[in-house]
């Protein structure tokens, strides 16, 4: 009677273990997925930005974004960037020259757009670091082509105790909103009343254009 006791308390346990999976797989219990998040106000701030001008007086982002939780292994490729979904967008393809630069000094940087075409593109360019952070992401304000960075591997956003080095960056571009040539003018839309007169014109017109025929 023991044994068929234990063996009813395994199987138990083993239909537990069963649902508890199937639960996990439906919903996503139990797994850390990366989630986008806005930095601090103070990273796109003139004077406190981390990626500015060359003068290093104002910013050149207009918006920072970085994952969350901390993946050391999540390295700044292109693909990881795409998967990231920065700003929205998932097709974002290399700035020629520009992928995975060596910085050199681990907090201080100079960066640099090549061939920048801001009325046909939008770029960012994105740090990578290490242990206890994740990627960090900069969409440039198009003001300016080239400056200097430092890190934004601080606390806030992420939980360090002293500014870390950053291990390398990488500059990206989408492509933009084609500017309008030809009839850019807003279009006049003409209200529903005005549509209901000029109908009711039209058919009385044709009403008595009948009836002149017919005399």
């Amino acid at each position: 009677m023991m044994k068929q006791l234990g063996m009813h308390h395994t199987n138990t346990k083993t239909k537990s273990l069963t649902i508890a999976v199937v639960l996990a797989t439906v919903f996503g219990f139990g797994s850390a997925h990366a989630a986008l998040m806005n930095c601090p106000a103070s990273f796109v701030t003139d004077a406190t930005a981390k990626v500015e001008n060359a003068a290093g007086t104002n910013t050149a982002a207009s918006a920072c974004q970085y994952l969350t939780p901390a993946d050391p292994s999540n390295v700044a490729s292109i693909s990881n960037i795409n998967a990231a979904g920065f700003f929205g967008s998932t097709n974002w393809t290399l700035n020629t020259g520009n992928l995975q630069v060596e910085p050199t000094n681990g907090e201080l940087g100079t960066w640099a757009i090549t061939t920048a075409n801001f009325a046909l593109n939008d770029y960012i360019i994105v740090f990578k670091d290490g242990q206890d952070t994740n990627l960090v992401a900069f969409l440039f304000n198009e003001l300016f082509t080239s400056g200097v960075w430092s890190t934004p591997f601080t606390n806030p956003p992420f939980d360090v105790r002293n500014p870390k080095d950053v291990s390398h960056f990488t500059i990206a571009q989408r492509p933009g909103e084609i500017p309008c040539t030809v009839n850019c003018d807003p279009q006049e839309v003409p209200e529903p009343g005005n549509v209901a007169l000029f109908s009711i014109g039209i058919l009385g017109a044709a009403a008595a254009l009948r009836r002149r025929r017919q005399k």
